[in-house]
């Protein structure tokens, strides 16, 4: 088949155009391989260049649906898929990646009840390996993962890309009143930069100590007005944090999800019941069902988990010509910085 201008044909299993079946002369490209793709992809022509999206193709579908015509040979020579993880991989993480450098996550894992943890905090594990798994491939797209004080504190996470190849992200803890004990595995274990973003008094009335340690910076913000979801997301961009994982617990994805922060929402549901427990979403709902959030959804299955994929419908944060953030929300308003100094990339803003 010859494809329209400014479009690459697949190749058929002779290598001659007209079919996807083709290996390529350097046969196809393994998981790894692909993965290692996706993590540099931050734009339609970075994922023509690694040949993961063709090249005329409607971007906007892809971003929804995932590009069911991934497997093209592109500009840089890129090899076809070879398995089904790796086009399992490019399915549900190219969408992502397509959403620029500027997109706001989150991800929680809960029962089928809707709980996160049980009645007594312990969360290990409602879901399994395979979303452990996910989580941690959400982190390495991530320039930044950010989690409440509530979460910091119960569960001690470390935060970081251990199943997969990966940057760490910037730890981010959100933290007003300063209650995170000073020897949790975010401020001592040196594994990852992180922000410590507080108010000027912690809960005990004292001051929040100026430094923490090695790799660890505290930010202080003047007023609650400042911990507002999208305050924060603008403050993380300033630093050159633009892609943002919102990992939790429950109560910090419900305000982010509740306040219209977020791009992206992941919710994976275990085959388990509880009863009760530590809550997943949470919010202020409507009085009646048709004024519900309905949006668009993928799912798949993790495992034994189903996973949800809620495109929220808001846009990306992109850069205009005379250097000014604009975040456009599901509000239509923008937030902008003044311009002057450049978007830095991930690792350039010490945070």
């Amino acid at each position: 088949m010859t494809g329209a201008a400014g479009s690459l044909d697949p190749l058929d299993s002779a290598g001659a155009p007209g079919s996807a079946g083709s290996l390529g002369a350097a046969g196809p490209l393994g998981a790894a391989e692909v993965w290692e793709r996706l993590l540099g992809v931050r734009s339609e022509a970075d994922a023509v260049a690694a040949g993961l999206l063709r090249m005329g193709e409607d971007s906007s579908e892809a971003r929804r649906e995932g590009p069911s015509q991934a497997w093209r040979e592109g500009p840089s020579g890129a090899r076809p898929a070879g398995s089904s993880e790796a086009r399992l991989l490019v399915e549900r993480y190219l969408p992502l990646c397509l959403a620029g450098p500027y997109v706001t996550f989150a991800q929680l894992g809960q029962s089928l009840d809707g709980f996160i943890a049980t009645r007594t905090g312990d969360a290990d594990y409602v879901t399994g390996e395979e979303d452990r798994d996910h989580l941690h491939r959400l982190r390495a797209l991530a320039d930044a993962v950010v989690v409440g004080a509530g979460t910091a504190v119960s569960d001690d996470p470390q935060l970081t890309v251990r199943t997969c190849p990966g940057t760490n992200p910037v730890r981010v803890v959100i933290d007003p009143r300063g209650r995170v004990p000073l020897d949790c595995r975010v401020f001592t274990d040196g594994s990852a930069p992180t922000l410590w973003v507080v108010g000027a008094r912690r809960e005990d009335g004292q001051a929040v100590p100026g430094r923490v340690g090695d790799g660890v910076e505290v930010l202080t913000l003047p007023d609650r007005e400042a911990f507002a979801p999208r305050a924060l997301v603008r403050t993380l961009a300033l630093r050159g944090l633009g892609r943002v994982l919102v990992e939790g617990g429950g109560v910090t994805v419900s305000r982010f999800l509740h306040e219209r922060a977020l791009h992206r929402l992941y919710v994976t549901v275990a085959p388990v019941l509880l009863g009760d427990g530590v809550p997943g979403i949470r919010f202020d709902g409507p009085d009646v069902m048709r004024d519900a959030l309905r949006p668009p959804v993928r799912r798949s299955t993790v495992g034994e988990d189903t996973l949800f994929e809620l495109d929220l419908g808001a846009s990306v944060v992109g850069v205009d010509v005379a250097g000014a953030v604009v975040e456009r929300g599901l509000g239509g308003t923008g937030v902008e910085r003044d311009p002057g100094g450049p978007v830095v990339e991930r690792g350039a803003s010490g945070g």
